[in-house]
């Protein structure tokens, strides 16, 4: 596991550090509760958070409360307070606070380990939980839900965003044809190529995906046309033979204060637009500011 200890005792991290990493953990370390919620926010990686109680300016529970704050409900994070105190107050506060575990400091190595090992197992069963809710079993790609609870989040924002929101071009052609098991290869095939562009493509239809960008409508654009070449560019494998797919995108940005519902609206009208348009091409939604010009090599993005 990779784990972040924080401990104000240059000896006590040294020792703590030399047992973790003798039975194969991946240790960084800190002298202070800053630094440690400060390296929990800049990687997302870390899997346990080992902290003492006792330092000058924030407290371990104080970092207890604010790393479980940081990582929400979508970043499993199991925190182990170390303390040489035996007041089973500390034990309710610090448990109170957002911590997994309570090991007595300094910790002994046997079960030190021993508590990694059932949160190695906790863990794991959390991870597996956040993927069932909230990734797609089809597609592997994030699921509808967890796509629009981002567009909620992002409408607390004061930067500018985008949305794009595309579909499959004749998908019922296909299913028609092919079958529905020709429809789902085709769907996954759509999604690895989503994910090679961007991980955070969403499928939140049919055959439907999209996509929160943060940044205005002319990044979007870009990122709208690399998704349309990937699919247009190569066939898709089936087993009785290759097809060739497409699909069309609609864009558009927000501005703060503008309620997501509204830029959802614009980009569903975008992608309608470049269905009449003749799919297989990138319409980007008119907004207050003017109209966002965008031209691929192939002239397939246009302005709704």
């Amino acid at each position: 596991m990779r784990i972040l200890l924080a401990e104000p005792s240059k000896i006590g991290r040294s020792i703590i550090v030399q047992m973790l990493e003798a039975d194969g953990h991946v240790v960084a370390s800190c002298a202070t509760a800053e630094q440690a919620l400060s390296m929990l926010e800049g990687d997302e990686t870390i899997d346990v958070l080992i902290t003492a109680i006792e330092f000058l300016e924030m407290s371990g529970l104080e970092l207890c409360w604010s790393a479980r704050i940081l990582a929400g409900s979508q970043r499993p994070l199991h925190i182990v307070v170390m303390s040489a105190s035996t007041d089973e107050m500390k034990l309710a506060e610090a448990l109170d606070t957002g911590a997994d575990d309570f090991i007595g400091k300094p910790p002994k190595k046997t079960e030190l380990l021993a508590r990694l090992r059932s949160a190695q197992r906790m863990i794991d069963a959390q991870k597996q939980l956040i993927r069932v809710a909230s990734f797609d079993s089809l597609t592997n790609l994030r699921n509808r839900r967890v796509f629009f609870e981002a567009l909620e989040e992002e409408e607390k924002s004061s930067s500018v965003s985008s949305v794009l929101v595309l579909d499959v071009d004749y998908f019922k052609q296909v299913n028609d044809r092919y079958g529905h098991d020709g429809g789902d290869l085709v769907l996954k095939e759509v999604a690895n190529r989503l994910r090679k562009v961007d991980p955070k493509f969403a499928r939140i239809g049919g055959e439907e995906f999209a996509l929160l960008v943060k940044g205005p409508i002319e990044q979007a654009a870009v990122i709208a046309e690399t998704v349309r070449r990937e699919i247009a560019v190569l066939p898709i494998k089936l087993p009785t033979c290759e097809m060739s797919t497409s699909i069309s995108v609609g864009v558009a940005q927000r501005m703060p204060g503008t309620p997501m519902n509204d830029v959802m609206k614009d980009a569903d009208v975008a992608l309608y637009a470049a269905k009449s348009g003749g799919r297989n091409r990138v319409t980007l939604a008119r907004f207050s500011s003017g109209t966002a010009n965008f031209s691929s090599p192939e002239q397939k993005t246009d302005a709704a």
